[in-house]
């Protein structure tokens, strides 16, 4: 099964750089950023943004140069994004909230990496990086010297814009490098596609080494928009909601974890901005539709949801679905829609021929989303990257990993990954099925199932539940699913939570839900 996203004819120019450059030319004293009490116009963002691009040059920083990024959300943060790429260098965020000895493990896979962009607060965290660190506070004056104008970088769409690192199953973490044309595709697609414009304020929310904070910084830049930095180095729904009032926040980009906090904390207040953002864009993790069906269904509600679905191998978003009508996804998997423009995705088997409608399958993507690979990586972490024979011949393609299938509605439908698979007492189960069958009864408002290993080292099921109704009645929840599920998909143990912990990137945290049974 294929399903083809619109073709759009794009610039022959796809830097997004540039991009924001015109909107500096067009509107200079139109606000672009915020932080705190900071705030600069887009012609002064343009002009900081420049001068530091001019320093990196003049350190030899240019084309195939990667540098990495450890600041906390400031506005030099985006200086620095911005100064790298006019450099026609490719930016690595490297999060301030990672322990020091994952930045280190990150860096060392990074063999083009010179530079390292810190902060008196965060170079520490970089001690053992290769690359010559770059104090910020320190260039003040040599700042001052560097030329205003745009610099003049000859650069080419398949030339690489960011590099952003994900999990790898052996440990080391992959450096997955984005291309400026698969990146300007995608936020031209947000851009048209949900018609933002300079009135799209966005919000940064999520971890800067996630990859759905890329297009959150620079999304509403690309639209003319103005980006609002969350002040703290970690998430506080208390001072994002502030924001969001304040500022009239039209867009954000988050995880659905993330989201269910903000709900939270709206409807303990009794507030409504949150329902005024414009759109809201979610992904990464699986959504748990009950969750938002109460506030999404508020009487004058005019916030759109997004379920999107992607991964970082090709440039974060592939596919996204407009979240309506909230009964008809009661029992059944939540669609994540057709794929973005430019983009193709194919339900595979494990030969790559395709299955037939409605089958589940190996979910693999091709178009200009697709990554330039990862970098410095060995011929075992690049199998996933591989050609498809098509009539117009080989196509490259990137195999996700995760299992799904297309709806009679032309919709992708995700429903776990292959490596999720546990075998329980010799049965081949994927979590996702699980948690799916779990979350459907009415005892549960939301579930995270893991397999943990018993006093005997033997893999069992554990169920972190979000209950619906208080006290969980485990013992009558578990008679129930035996009559909807097989009994060795039933959990082992059920364990009551108030909330789920997250993590750096706005995520579930199952490590931390680990913990509390190993405790």
């Amino acid at each position: 099964m294929v399903l083809k996203g619109r073709h759009v004819s794009l610039p022959e120019d796809l830097l997004v750089h540039r991009v924001f450059e015109s909107h500096a030319r067009r509107t200079p004293e139109r606000t672009a950023l915020t932080c705190g009490g900071s705030e600069l116009t887009y012609a002064e963002l343009n002009e900081r943004a420049n001068r530091f691009a001019h320093h990196l040059i003049s350190r030899g920083a240019g084309r195939g140069s990667v540098i990495g990024v450890c600041l906390d959300r400031t506005p030099e943060l985006v200086v620095s994004i911005l100064g790298i790429m006019k450099a026609g260098a490719a930016y690595v965020p490297l999060d301030p909230t990672y322990p020091a000895e994952r930045l280190g493990l990150m860096v060392s896979q990074l063999d083009q990496n010179k530079l390292n962009i810190v902060s008196a607060d965060t170079r520490d965290l970089l001690g053992q990086a290769t690359g010559e660190l770059v104090l910020v506070e320190e260039l003040t004056d040599a700042l001052a010297a560097e030329p205003a104008s745009n610099p003049n970088v000859d650069l080419g769409n398949d030339d690489l814009c960011y590099v952003v690192f994900t999990s790898g199953s052996t440990g080391t973490p992959k450096a997955t490098a984005i291309r400026h044309e698969g990146w300007y595709n995608l936020l031209e697609w947000l851009r048209l596609e949900y018609r933002l414009d300079d009135s799209a304020d966005g919000l940064t929310v999520s971890s800067f080494g996630f990859d759905i904070s890329q297009r959150g910084l620079m999304a509403p830049l690309f639209c003319g928009a103005a980006i609002h930095l969350l002040p703290s180095r970690t998430f506080d729904p208390v001072m994002a909601y502030q924001i969001i009032e304040e500022k009239r926040v039209r867009q954000l980009h988050c995880a659905p974890s993330t989201l269910y906090v903000l709900i939270e904390h709206e409807l303990a207040v009794a507030g409504s901005a949150l329902t005024q953002v414009g759109h809201v864009f979610i992904g990464g993790e699986p959504l748990s539709v009950s969750r938002v069906e109460e506030w999404a269904t508020r009487e004058n509600n005019t916030c759109v949801l997004l379920h999107q679905y992607g991964v970082a191998e090709c440039t974060d978003v592939a596919s996204s679905h407009t979240l309506t009508d909230y009964p008809r996804y009661d029992g059944s998997a939540t669609p994540v829609g057709p794929p973005v423009y430019n983009t193709e995705i194919r339900i595979l088997d494990s030969d790559l021929s395709e299955v037939p409608d409605g089958t589940t399958g190996e979910v693999c993507i091709s178009g200009l989303s697709v990554s330039a690979g990862y970098l410095n990586a060995s011929p075992a972490d690049t199998r996933r990257f591989t050609e498809l024979p098509v009539a117009d011949g080989p196509m490259r393609i990137y195999r996700t990993g995760d299992r799904g299938y297309v709806t009679a509605d032309g919709e992708l439908v995700v429903v776990g990954r292959a490596d999720a698979q546990v075998k329980i007492r010799g049965m081949r189960m994927d979590l996702g099925d699980v948690e799916h069958g779990v979350r459907s009864h009415e005892f549960v408002e939301d579930v995270v199932v893991l397999a943990l290993p018993d006093q005997a080292g033997e893999p069992r099921l554990v169920a972190y539940v979000l209950p619906a109704v208080s006290p969980l009645d485990t013992r009558s929840l578990y008679a129930d699913l035996l009559r909807v599920l097989p009994h060795n998909m039933i959990p082992q143990q059920f364990v009551a939570v108030e909330a789920f912990p997250l993590n750096a990137n706005g995520k579930t945290d199952r490590r931390a839900l680990a913990a509390m049974v190993a405790a």
